[in-house]
């Protein structure tokens, strides 16, 4: 039987974003978003040269790496791999900690795949300057947290992680604005790169490493789908409203694609981002910041404390606070980092939640375990997917010591300032062995893109041998 054809549709949002995505130049951009992007990228790549220390090099990956190309692109810690097969592994790296940004609104984590996917084009296509390589982050950045915004559908109800299913889109924008594709060619690109589409919180709810892989799929299927389309393969010409397209096949219709371009390169979700200072889910966040902050209004009062009453989003309860035993007593670090439980626990023990928490706490020694044992998480009403407040309440005979969080550090009303995000870059970094003298200047470099016509700083760092044992194992 002949396939039927429906008749072609134009898609607002490909064409949109495509168009876009062939006018933006760097210098027209406002230096808000600028700062944006650049703060985004030293971030990210810090994420990624400690995600490589910590996981060092696992034998699944390594087996991908032998894969051939014509001309291999940087894999992180010195591997060099065909560039999608890169920018999966970097993509991965740059996650696996959970350091990487979030769009609180969208939640989804937005340069896991953008920002792999724009460097593995870059270094791949050569001779690419800071502005074009900033651009493409900006793009990609930009139509990931955009599609999110207009999507009416919460992780949980959908069983999506969209940093990953969305994340297809946005790398593919960036790759493609770094490979300089024609708008048609942008616009195949997207159609092609539905037809990767993928993404699911399954590894979520059991803890699976494949969590952290996905957004690196994504980057990968991204760059994969912007050669194709330069190569001359042709997408589907309506991947989000068509028939049979995004809107309808993933999210039963609740996507706004008014929403996802109204105001298009005049108001920007790029500088909207949260750099994440906890190496956590971002759903355990705001729980976080009170925790730090009920710890230091207790003070002497810390070693009374009988109970810790934690209330979160209905969201934020589902994913990271039921009172499972993966989350209560965790072995892995993923089940730590997607556990209110622990996250809390370490704070309150050791005022602090960082990298170093997850080698030597996972699983968790006494004192934190008997922290957990004092805890308890309860749902309350509230918005269903943002980043919403957390109150917590340090219950003994003193009394009760309540403490609220509307905004965890890191969100855009409440940033790390200058000093922390290079503070959090050299820590990164400094699991790779790099010094703080040599991580100073990287973070310069990286910061000066948008007026260097060199972007060879990022896969020099990269470059850099490293361990393919991990730090500890997970």
């Amino acid at each position: 039987m002949a396939a039927q054809h429906s008749s072609a549709v134009e898609d607002p949002v490909a064409a949109a974003f495509a168009a876009w995505s062939c006018e933006l130049r760097w210098h027209a951009l406002d230096a808000s978003v600028q700062r944006a992007a650049c703060d985004e990228l030293l971030d990210f790549v810090g994420d990624l040269i400690a995600g490589r220390a910590a996981v060092g090099l696992p034998a699944w990956l390594d087996i991908l790496l032998e894969e051939g190309a014509r001309k291999a692109v940087t894999v992180a810690g010195g591997h060099v791999a065909a560039p999608w097969t890169a920018a999966m592994a970097n993509g991965y790296f740059g996650h696996v900690l959970e350091l990487d940004d979030t769009h609180d609104i969208a939640v989804l984590h937005a340069g896991a795949s953008a920002i792999p996917a724009a460097l593995a084009a870059a270094e791949y296509r050569g001779g690419i300057d800071g502005p074009t390589l900033l651009e493409a982050i900006v793009v990609g950045i930009e139509m990931n947290c955009r599609l999110g915004v207009a999507t009416d559908m919460s992780l949980v109800e959908g069983g999506w992680i969209y940093s990953a299913l969305l994340g297809h889109f946005g790398a593919t924008l960036a790759a493609a604005h770094v490979l300089g594709l024609t708008q048609a060619q942008i616009r195949h690109a997207l159609g092609i790169a539905y037809c990767f589409t993928c993404g699911n919180h399954q590894s979520s709810r059991e803890g699976a490493p494949t969590k952290h892989l996905q957004p690196g799929i994504a980057a990968g299927n991204g760059v994969k789908a912007a050669l194709m389309a330069q190569n001359g393969l042709k997408g589907v010409s309506a991947p989000f409203v068509g028939e049979d397209g995004f809107a309808r096949t993933y999210l039963h219709g609740r996507f706004d694609a008014a929403r996802a371009i109204r105001d298009l390169g005049r108001e920007f979700e790029t500088a909207q981002l949260s750099i994440k200072p906890y190496p956590s889910c971002r759903l355990t966040h705001p729980a976080i910041s009170a925790a730090l902050e009920l710890r230091a209004k207790l003070g002497a009062r810390l070693t009374q404390v009988e109970q810790v009453k934690i209330s979160m989003g209905r969201q934020a309860h589902d994913v990271v606070g039921r009172a499972v035993p993966f989350r209560l007593q965790p072995t892995r670090w993923l089940d730590a980092q997607f556990s209110v439980f622990w996250t809390v626990a370490v704070a309150m023990c050791h005022g602090a939640v960082t990298p170093k928490h997850l080698l030597d706490e996972v699983p968790p020694g006494s004192e934190v375990q008997a922290w957990i044992a004092r805890l308890q998480a309860e749902s309350m009403e509230g918005a269903a997917r943002d980043v919403g407040a957390c109150v917590l309440e340090a219950i003994g005979p003193f009394g009760t010591v309540r403490v609220e969080a509307s905004e965890a550090k890191g969100h855009p009303d409440n940033p790390l300032t200058a000093a922390e995000l290079l503070q959090k870059f050299a820590a990164n970094v400094g699991l790779a062995g790099i010094d703080s003298t040599r991580a100073a200047v990287l973070a310069g470099e990286l910061l000066a893109l948008g007026s260097s016509t060199d972007v060879s700083c990022v896969s020099s760092a990269l470059a850099r041998p490293q361990a393919r044992s991990p730090i500890k194992e997970h």
